[in-house]
């Protein structure tokens, strides 16, 4: 892209606010996650990609079942095997057609109401990303350890500042999804 060309965003949205959820053995967290999409976000067009990545448990029914019980806002996109947390995401988001997109865990660490805020913030500013912050990270220490090397990576290697805290937890414009999908 031609840094000097103006950036011009293409509005072919769809709804206006895509929830891309990667579910990983979620089967007995993803329902409550979406009747929570449900009860805060009625008041908008939306709509719920799940991301079947791969499960062991049961989620493929539990996904399917809130398909059949919401049809015009949930999909499914189902993986063949686990490619992980990232992959799963932008499988999600090469199906969102939200103008702007919401990802979120399976488990409800990242509560769905919190996306509002979020929601808010990035439709009244000029920003691509609006981040989430755990107030406390509930992940298991493995998960944490990742995250941890993940931003010393991204300190060095993307010259990232360092009181700059990335998370999975965000509301994009459709102008990074489209990029980022690109």
């Amino acid at each position: 892209m031609d840094p000097s060309a103006e950036r011009q965003e293409i509005v072919t949205a769809a709804v206006d606010l895509s929830f891309v959820i990667p579910v990983y053995n979620g089967s007995g967290s993803i329902g409550a996650v979406v009747d929570q999409i449900h009860e805060h976000f009625s008041h908008l067009d939306f709509e719920v990609i799940l991301v079947n990545d791969g499960s062991t448990d049961n989620s493929e029914q539990v996904c399917r079942a809130l398909v059949e019980q919401h049809p015009e806002k949930v999909r499914l996109v189902h993986l063949a095997r686990n490619f992980g947390e990232h992959n799963a995401v932008l499988a999600g988001m090469n199906h969102a057609s939200g103008r702007y997109v919401a990802t979120l865990d399976d488990d409800g660490q990242n509560p769905p109401r919190e996306v509002l805020p979020m929601y808010d913030v990035i439709r009244a500013g000029d920003y691509d990303v609006v981040f989430g912050r755990y107030r406390v990270k509930r992940h298991s220490g493995f998960r944490n350890l990742g995250s941890w090397i993940n931003d010393r990576v991204a300190n060095v290697v993307l010259k990232k500042p360092r009181d700059l805290y990335l998370s999975s937890f965000k509301v994009m414009n459709r102008f990074m999804v489209d990029e980022i999908t690109r």
